[in-house]
This record gives structure tokens, sequence and C-alpha cells, in this order.
């Protein structure tokens, strides 16, 4: 069964690694990878979350588990969890 998620991928450039430098990151599913461009590490990122999904789909759970991170269906397709940027302010404590 094809199903298409809306996501986000947050890309970390971590410039102390020497192999992959790049972290390819969605909250949604809390999955990440890593390659040594960030194109690679996206690619990665989506395999990923392709065996992810193919591992839940084939125990049959698939929907239990969207809806257990978040999403919700709206007749065909699936609705992601919103995601927002915000800034903490954080009191210095010394």
């Amino acid at each position: 069964m094809d199903v298409m998620l809306p996501m986000t991928i947050k890309i970390i450039d971590d410039k102390h690694s020497k192999d992959s430098s790049f972290i390819a990151y969605t909250p949604e599913l809390d999955v990440a990878s890593c390659g040594p461009t960030e194109e690679k590490a996206r690619k990665n990122l989506h395999e990923a979350v392709k065996i992810l999904i193919q591992e839940v789909e084939s125990k049959g759970k698939l929907t239990e588990f969207l809806k257990e991170m978040g999403f919700q269906k709206e007749k065909t397709r699936w609705i992601p969890p919103r995601v927002s940027f915000e800034t903490f302010f954080f009191p210095r404590l010394n």
C-alpha cells in the first residue's frame, strides 16, 4: 500500500564528523540518518523511513503506529502533527 506522509526534515551539519557530516532527522517519526552530503543524508533518511513503514505495515500496525506518532487520518490522507519553532528564554542559573 502506498502511503504519503508529509514530514519535516531537519538537517544538521556536524563539522566534527569526518565520514558522515550531515544528519537528516524527521521529528514526526523520530527517525534520523546521516551521510557525507546533505543530499545523501536526505536519501538515507527516506530509505530509513521506508524501511520503518514497511516493517510496521508488515505487522499490521501501520494505522496504530501513525496515530501514536500524532498523525490523524482524514479521508484518504494522513495529516501530520504540528511542528512549530519557538524561542525559549533560559535565565542563567549562576
